[in-house]
């Protein structure tokens, strides 16, 4: 009898704000991160070395996802404005929770659309490597995403 009380007095707007702001205040917050895993047809990786990152300067185009903001949208959003290219992306590969950092990355396989590369301020450089040769330091979750990247293209070729 008191949840169906309960249930009707949710419905009640000054009862759905409260319940907002008790999940604001209350709920604890992760980062969510995105990464763009691009991958050529001889199944290289598209790296880029960053300028801000002193322990790991290789890794993927990627960042933080704005509020609100969809991860394929925000992955995507990423890769243009670091590196002035779009990609057309595959179904998200890598979830991983990296507790040092204390967030959530998320990675997605793509492939490449043809255009000019204009590095943004945070990046050095970009270039393409063999899996069999990829410049170390990298993270266990981009090691994880790249292959998870390669292996759904090996699996799309079979």
């Amino acid at each position: 009898m008191w949840k169906q009380r309960a249930a009707k007095i949710a419905k009640w707007s000054l009862a759905r704000w409260g319940m907002r702001l008790m999940i604001q205040l209350t709920v604890p917050r992760t980062r969510v991160g995105v990464a763009v895993v691009a991958v050529n047809d001889n199944l290289e990786v598209f790296m880029v070395r960053h300028v801000f990152h002193p322990l790991y300067e290789w890794g993927l185009p990627g960042g933080w996802l704005n509020k609100n903001e969809a991860p394929k949208d925000g992955a995507l959003r990423e890769l243009r404005e670091e590196t002035g290219l779009t990609a057309q992306l595959g179904p998200a590969i890598s979830v991983q929770h990296d507790p040092e950092t204390v967030h959530i990355g998320i990675a997605y396989p793509a492939k490449l659309n043809s255009g000019d590369i204009r590095l943004s301020h945070e990046l050095i450089e970009a270039r393409w490597f063999a899996c069999e040769a990829l410049p170390q330091p990298i993270t266990h979750h981009t090691q994880l995403a790249i292959d998870a990247a390669v292996a759904y293209y090996k699996n799309l070729e079979n």
